[in-house]
């Protein structure tokens, strides 16, 4: 039985107004503001992965994030333009397209996962151990691997503003096409003559927020974050609009529940949060049923 309604998701918004300005009150803004930002980014995304049934994307976007990121120190260190994270984000945003449109061609969804997670894996470890042999870098691989939110600067937090207020805006616009894509893709074949510029809009916010989420939420944990929101509002709502006002109150919610957990009990805060979002959806499975 689905059980979403404007009661729930009243009651949803004031947890996460409480805990934001319990939040705001008791601890650095800084943090506030990397936790509320992340949430938002894989709130509004795991959706529209969930709609198109972009699950194994989702899965393997981490990998490509990763390889980007380790490439993208190093040609950042060879052509001495930009920075790191721009050259990161061009490497991500070529690998998820490419596979992306792959599977829009007609390759097999797992082929083209098996052949982009090999490449993207072996190349992240070669160009890893490449950087860390040759380069003294600013950037901090652990972090990518883990998530290390608490330690963001200022600088970082305005790229996560950023980059958090174009995807917040782009999904909001392209959702409603990414869900007649996922339950009637032959009529919209018929009725957009522009198809590939909607799925490479789609594919370029997913690359950028990934890599962006790369640093903060960690290589572990992204691809459960951008996938389980979407699941969880799932089973508690009854339409597609409700699925992403839920998916995004939930994030928030687990995002920030986590933050006040790892404080509390001084564990990993990316972790904090994988958890909180897995109690909740064993708590929506309770609920459906």
């Amino acid at each position: 039985m689905l059980i979403a309604s404007k009661h729930l998701m009243a009651m949803l918004t004031l947890i996460a107004l409480s805990l934001f300005l319990y939040t705001y009150f008791t601890l650095p803004f800084e943090w506030l503001a990397v936790f509320t930002l992340t949430a938002l980014l894989y709130g509004v995304l795991s959706p529209s992965i969930a709609a198109r049934r972009l699950f194994f994307l989702a899965t393997e976007a981490p990998h490509m994030s990763l390889f980007a990121i380790a490439l993208g120190i190093l040609l950042y260190r060879h052509a001495l333009v930009f920075n790191e994270f721009v050259w990161a984000v061009v490497v991500g945003v070529v690998l998820v397209n490419s596979v992306g449109h792959l599977v829009r061609l007609g390759v097999d969804p797992d082929v083209a996962t098996s052949v982009f997670v090999s490449l993207s894996a072996s190349g992240s470890v070669l160009a890893t151990y490449y950087v860390l042999s040759r380069y003294s870098v600013q950037y901090n691989l652990w972090a990518v691997i883990l998530g290390d939110p608490l330690l963001a600067t200022r600088q970082e937090v305005l790229i996560l503003a950023t980059v958090a207020l174009a995807v917040v805006v782009l999904s909001a616009l392209l959702y409603n096409v990414n869900v007649y894509m996922g339950s009637d893709l032959d009529h919209v074949r018929l009725t957009l003559s522009v198809l590939w510029l909607y799925d490479t809009a789609f594919y370029t916010i997913l690359a950028v927020a990934s890599v962006v989420l790369l640093k903060f939420v960690g290589f572990i944990l992204e691809h459960v974050l951008l996938s389980l929101p979407a699941i969880i509002a799932s089973n508690i709502a009854s339409s597609s609009r409700e699925t992403m006002l839920v998916s995004v109150l939930l994030s928030l919610n687990s995002s920030i529940i986590g933050l006040v957990t790892a404080v509390k009990l001084n564990i990993a805060p990316a972790a904090s949060v994988g958890f909180i979002a897995l109690l909740l959806y064993i708590i929506s499975v309770a609920v459906r049923r």
